[in-house]
């Protein structure tokens, strides 16, 4: 634990961030990783990050404040972490209302990683020294939730570097990292850590991800999303990695890297069809890590293998599976578009973003004048991804839901709420079109006669889905997350870019 003697002001974050990292001198040049905690502290990280010659990247922690007076903090939590929680408070709060709210404090710490650094993946500590930075620490219980986060990234070595931290909170987290480094650890009465800046003002987000911003990020995109990938690079700071798919006399796949790999590097590949591109994008994404990247993020609009989610006796849960091998892979993280549920980013070991379409979704209802219809989600599944269409595009209805039964015939469904002569029916894929053909007969037994079917992945899988046009849906809107080939031709159906979500999501939209 080592700290300057005497009693010392800052400036500003820039001088405090100068003074500490005169005290990080030992690691300049090394095989080293400096995680700034915004927003304060990333002021701090980036002049840091700069005189140690080290990358720069973010932890972000969230307080989980007391539910009868917010601003005083029970606990503080990460995007992947475990909470931290003053053992006092949480023996007497809600357990129920406690992992409500963490689960909040999680959610805003993920959208928050999102706007900062938009497709940038977390750079790996592995095997490296990560440098925890703030701007000051008083209980310590937001550092406390970012080194439990780091921990579980197997650095080498974790050092926690601060200008100023009481003793006794320093003394704290010294039982918990391999070196404290602060400018200033006072022993006497801590005041707020602001009253030892000249100027401590609120750092805003855009000053964040100001200082955040690095190296363009390469951009690799499988066959098939040469048009998405260009789309991309005109709207977000990217340049084009030049690579190539070789296919050996036996059949194996290789790949074929035309320029070194460094720096951040993202894929763009949907796993559809989701064998051969599974396998291309996996071995890519190695190639990639093993060459030099520095994070590799995979962009995949549509994600397969999220449908087998559940714990079943004798079958495969290939969505845990899949989240193995992107790890193994080299993938620090994951962009997609509507996954299929939650319970997926559960099973995943490495960070998941999922993109919602309800906005483009909305902006077509109103195209298409369908704003005096009825909403429905074709399954219990598909109910909260319905209900932001509905908000989104500003429908007073009720929710309608149709509760799915699988039968050996087929899928038959009951409807629960009230429907009128035209429906909006919501999900997420179109595979046979097995469960919104039911929706659809379904409605119409009950006096609908002009629906609108809306979905994130059009896979039209088989030739079952299209008696979507026999049951009364009139007009079916997709996504581009998968090439839509022949049924483009049928002028009723309508192909919404989701480059719009992508762009958003890359240049740090929120």
């Amino acid at each position: 634990m080592r700290a300057g003697g005497d009693q010392r002001r800052f400036r500003d974050r820039e001088d405090a961030g100068r003074q500490l990292a005169a005290r990080l001198a030992a690691y300049a040049g090394t095989d080293a990783v400096v995680y700034a905690l915004p927003r304060g502290g990333v002021a701090l990280g980036a002049a840091v990050a700069r005189a140690l010659q080290a990358p720069l990247d973010v932890l972000i922690a969230r307080k989980v404040g007391h539910p009868a007076n917010p601003e005083y903090a029970v606990c503080a939590v990460t995007e992947t972490g475990d909470p931290v929680c003053n053992p006092r408070e949480e023996a007497v709060l809600d357990p129920h209302w406690l992992g409500a709210a963490v689960e909040t404090a999680r959610r805003e710490a993920a959208r928050r990683r999102e706007r900062y650094l938009g497709v940038r993946a977390p750079r790996s500590p592995e095997g490296k020294t990560a440098i925890l930075v703030d701007d000051g620490i008083a209980t310590g219980l937001t550092m406390r939730a970012a080194i439990r986060e780091v921990r579980g990234r197997h650095p080498r070595r974790i050092v926690v570097a601060v200008p100023i931290v009481p003793r006794e909170t320093a003394a704290v987290l010294a039982e918990e990292v391999d070196d404290v480094v602060a400018v200033e650890i006072p022993a006497g009465v801590f005041g707020a850590v602001g009253s030892y800046y000249d100027d401590f003002h609120q750092v805003t987000d855009e000053e964040v991800m100001g200082l955040l911003a690095g190296d363009t990020v390469r951009l690799f995109h499988l066959p098939g999303y040469g048009d998405l990938a260009r789309e991309l690079r005109e709207a977000v700071p990217m340049e084009a990695g030049a690579w190539g798919i070789i296919r050996f006399p036996n059949g194996e796949l290789g790949i074929d890297l035309h320029a070194p790999a460094a720096g951040d590097c993202a894929v763009l590949a949907s796993l559809a069809p989701p064998d051969e591109q599974l396998l291309a994008a996996l071995l890519l994404c190695d190639t990639l890590r093993r060459q030099g990247a520095a994070a590799v993020t995979l962009l995949a609009p549509y994600l397969a293998y999220t449908r087998q989610d559940r714990e079943e006796a004798g079958r495969s849960r290939a969505t845990a599976w899949l989240g193995a091998l992107l790890q193994a892979s080299g993938v620090a993280r994951v962009v997609t578009i509507d996954v299929h549920s939650a319970r997926v980013g559960e099973l995943f070991p490495i960070p998941l973003a999922s993109l919602s379409p309800a906005r483009l979704f909305a902006e077509a209802v109103l195209r298409f004048a369908f704003q005096d219809a009825v909403v429905v989600a074709p399954d219990a599944g598909a109910m909260a991804r319905a209900d932001a269409v509905r908000a989104a595009a500003g429908i007073a209805a009720p929710l309608a839901w149709m509760e799915k039964t699988r039968e050996p015939a087929g899928v038959t469904g009951v409807l629960h709420g009230a429907v009128g002569r035209r429906a909006v029916i919501v999900d997420d894929i179109l595979d046979t079109g097995g469960t919104l053909i039911a929706c659809a007969r379904a409605l119409r037994r009950v006096g609908a006669r002009e629906m609108l079917v809306m979905v994130s992945h059009a896979l039209f899988t088989g030739d079952a889905w299209p008696r979507l046009w026999d049951e009364g849906v009139t007009k079916l809107v997709c996504l581009d997350t998968v090439p839509v080939g022949e049924p483009r031709l049928d002028d009723r159906i309508h192909v919404l870019r989701a480059a719009p979500l992508l762009i958003a999501h890359g240049a740090g939209g929120g």
